[in-house]
């Protein structure tokens, strides 16, 4: 069975080559947003591991650190610049979606809270 375009989609041959394009592109974009989807999935269960893992790592530090068992240095490296310990603010599980590597051309995009608390795009972004 030989098919052709002329008996599969006749009006792909009617349309002007601007709207051709259009959905060639709309084709691409979700062929792309598909495969980012997939992975995603597939990274689920290595980000769940990698949360349980990552609280019982928080879960020991702070009783190394509650029984001045942990050494200074790293104690100081679990800690904010002010100096409260806070392992859990340092050592964060990661996300499916931040395990899969961004496209060639996108860009992660900053955000920083304004006076009301609301995300806005960083300054530098802005630019």
């Amino acid at each position: 069975m030989a098919a052709t375009i002329d008996k599969l989609r006749p009006e792909l041959l009617e349309i002007s080559d601007a709207e051709f394009e259009r959905r060639q592109a709309e084709l691409e974009m979700a062929a792309r947003e598909r495969r980012r989807r997939a992975e995603v999935a597939a990274k689920e269960a290595l980000a769940a591991e990698a949360a349980t893992r990552i609280e019982r790592v928080v879960a020991d530090i702070k009783w190394l650190h509650d029984n001045d068992l942990l050494p200074k240095r790293v104690a100081e490296g679990f800690s904010r610049g002010d100096g409260m310990f806070v392992p859990g603010m340092i050592l964060r599980a990661p996300s499916a979606e931040s395990l899969v590597p961004k496209a060639a051309g996108e860009k992660k995009t900053r955000r920083r809270r304004n006076a009301k608390g609301e995300l806005v795009p960083s300054k530098a972004s802005q630019k």
